[in-house]
């Protein structure tokens, strides 16, 4: 891990938007792991409200006694867009309100092998993670790389897509057990948000006779997408699957013969059925999504 990554500290209250600082991701991760003491004391009182259900002293608390920080991107003079001068390789991952979140952290650290860093929350009902990415150059990058991960993310129960504002203060917490590794992998796989389909009926193009040439076509393309998905199943899925509702909506295969066809073939996939559950409702959904945009057969427009 490139622990010499440097981003930016804040003081308290959140008002207060210009950086205090630059600080190292190595710095970063011994402070989480061992704040001075009175921290400490903190982080029991907002475990506390939190277990009292007490949200509104739980967020005073933090957002008047903690440190916070923007990991994601370097800013000049305050935080904001406007302000971004550059972007860090770094995006975060948060969880909420899970009642196992020791365990959540130590699994989740140890399926994703693209996640450096993994830790409670100041609440410790939640997990925090950060994610090694490109450094992307546009806010526009940052965003479909992180709708790529929340695709194999929000299969999780807690998972808070916040994370795709790259200027999203990140509280100080506090994890003696955090976890970090320097053999790591890069997420590259880049995403859509899932409302950017308009959930209005498509008006299809005028209604094809599907010939059997047409549907083996289909069938085809459906095959060698499973075939291609070797690691994170989500993105790719999600991203097949709206292909494939927009041959559906054309006409040239019913959604009940593609989702059928899918669901076997998440069935018995080599890694999709380690989670089939999670993985079709993926699949039935971007199935719909891409029911909105109608997609001809190449050699259909060629002639």
């Amino acid at each position: 891990m490139n622990k010499d990554i440097k981003f930016q500290v804040y003081r308290q209250p959140i008002t207060l938007i210009t950086p205090q600082k630059a600080i190292s991701l190595q710095e970063f991760l011994n402070f989480t792991k061992n704040p001075p003491p009175t921290t400490k004391q903190v982080f029991d009182q907002i475990a506390a409200a939190e277990a009292s259900g007490n949200q509104v002293l739980k967020a005073r608390l933090k957002q008047t006694f903690l440190y916070y920080f923007t990991p994601c991107v370097i800013v000049d003079p305050i935080r904001n867009y406007k302000s971004i001068k550059s972007f860090t390789g770094l995006l975060v991952l948060d969880f909420d309100h899970i009642d196992n979140a020791a365990d959540f952290k130590t699994f989740l650290f140890n399926e994703y092998r693209f996640i450096i860093a993994a830790w409670l929350s100041p609440s410790r009902r939640g997990v925090k993670a950060l994610v090694i990415i490109p450094i992307v150059t546009t806010i526009q990058e940052f965003k479909e790389l992180y709708y790529g991960i929340a695709a194999e993310m929000e299969v999780y129960n807690g998972f808070d897509p916040s994370g795709q504002n790259a200027v999203l203060p990140l509280f100080q917490s506090y994890d003696p057990d955090l976890l970090c590794r320097d053999d790591f992998n890069t997420w590259t796989t880049k995403g859509i948000k899932r409302n950017d389909f308009t959930t209005s009926p498509a008006t299809p193009p005028p209604r094809i006779d599907p010939t059997d040439q047409d549907k083996q076509t289909i069938v085809k393309i459906i095959n060698t997408g499973f075939d291609n998905i070797i690691d994170y199943g989500h993105p790719p899925l999600r991203s097949l699957c709206i292909s494939i509702g927009g041959y559906v909506v054309a006409g040239y295969i019913s959604e009940s013969e593609a989702l059928q066809l899918i669901n076997n073939r998440i069935e018995n996939h080599h890694s999709l059925c380690k989670g089939i559950t999670g993985y079709k409702k993926t699949a039935q959904w971007s199935l719909r999504a891409g029911q909105t945009k109608p997609i001809t057969l190449n050699y259909r427009q060629n002639g």
